[in-house]
């Protein structure tokens, strides 16, 4: 008897290390770097599918694939101005050079030049005529029962 009692957490130290193989790793790499799907990038490795399937589903291959996306996706932003900074200078267009070089200087703060153009609307409404309620006049009623 081991002296340790069902239930009990078993610390850093006392867990037996798991590993992930060499080839899971470059299976991962692939999934990670290059989208490709778990099938594909096993046997671009030379890995048998099934026992790819079977090290995904394991927790330390899980944390691997998250770490590796979690390092993809906090450097990707800074990747991506990285390359847009780098066509802005080596571009073989002069649009896409003039393109890289105007959004990079919007991101630094500095807004591109613009046509400054200013428009203005009017609205007008008409309420109507308005017609003062005037007290009728005798002798200007025109009898109805004359006409007949």
């Amino acid at each position: 008897m081991t002296g340790k009692r069902k239930g009990t957490a078993l610390t850093p130290q006392q867990r037996p290390r798991q590993r992930v193989s060499q080839q899971m790793r470059s299976v991962i790499d692939l999934m990670v770097h290059e989208g490709l799907p778990l099938p594909i990038a096993a046997q671009r490795v030379g890995m048998n599918i099934d026992s790819a399937k079977r090290a995904e589903r394991k927790q330390p291959a899980r944390n691997l694939y998250n770490q590796m996306v979690a390092n993809v996706r906090k450097g990707a932003a800074q990747q991506a101005y990285l390359g847009i900074v780098h066509q802005s200078h080596s571009a073989d267009s002069e649009r896409l050079q003039y393109d890289a070089k105007r959004w990079v200087a919007g991101v630094d703060g500095i807004s591109p030049v613009q046509k400054v153009q200013g428009q203005h609307h009017h609205s007008h409404s008409f309420e109507g005529f308005g017609y003062p309620d005037l007290e009728p006049i005798e002798g200007d009623a025109i009898d109805s029962q004359d006409d007949d």
